[in-house]
């Protein structure tokens, strides 16, 4: 009496078959996998900053930077201090008073994509922003009379953001300021 058995195991399975098969209706069918993926952008809190493709690319944005600086440099200029800082870590100087000469100081910035900061001059209660756009081929110069102490201030952008900032402090002759001659607390024509 073995069919018995055989006959309970097929009655069994027979629920399962007909669970397993394809039915006309759309919603119970499921969707074969496709065979090209579908490229999705990323959340906007997930995509990446602009960034360099290697050490070459940065190297190559501090020569960028260093050749604008060189373009800006006052005549007759006596090199006081310069120095370079990433775009993450910002920038907090505080230069110290020059007794006989205006000092002017110069900034370039270079990065992967375009984009502004603000780099801000303070001398005691007074300050003044100034907005520096990232990749110009001419430094941006300011101003600053003798006998002051001054900080300049770059606010750190968010750690994946790539880009360098190089800054240069020439003590100039009186005649070699340009414009108005105080950058911080401005000029009243």
């Amino acid at each position: 009496m073995r069919i018995r058995p055989l006959l309970a195991v097929a009655l069994a399975a027979l629920p399962l078959t007909a669970a397993c098969t394809t039915s006309d209706d759309p919603v119970a069918a499921p969707t074969p996998p496709s065979s090209s993926p579908q490229a999705s952008s990323p959340p906007a809190s997930l995509q990446s900053a602009p960034s360099w493709d290697g050490k070459a690319d940065e190297e190559d944005a501090l020569r960028r930077a260093t050749r604008a600086l060189n373009a800006a440099r006052p005549e007759d200029a006596e090199r006081l201090d310069e120095g370079v800082t990433r775009l993450a870590q910002g920038l907090e100087r505080t230069f110290g008073a020059s007794e006989d000469r205006p000092r002017a100081l110069t900034v370039a910035c270079q990065a992967p994509a375009t984009r502004s900061l603000t780099l801000t001059l303070a001398r005691g209660a007074t300050s003044a922003d100034w907005e520096v756009t990232c990749g110009d081929r001419e430094a941006d110069r300011f101003d600053i009379p003798a006998g002051t102490r001054f900080t300049a201030r770059v606010t750190p952008a968010d750690a994946a953001t790539q880009g360098v900032l190089l800054w240069r402090l020439d003590a100039v002759a009186p005649g070699g300021v340009e414009g108005c001659g105080d950058d911080v607390e401005g000029c009243e024509d």
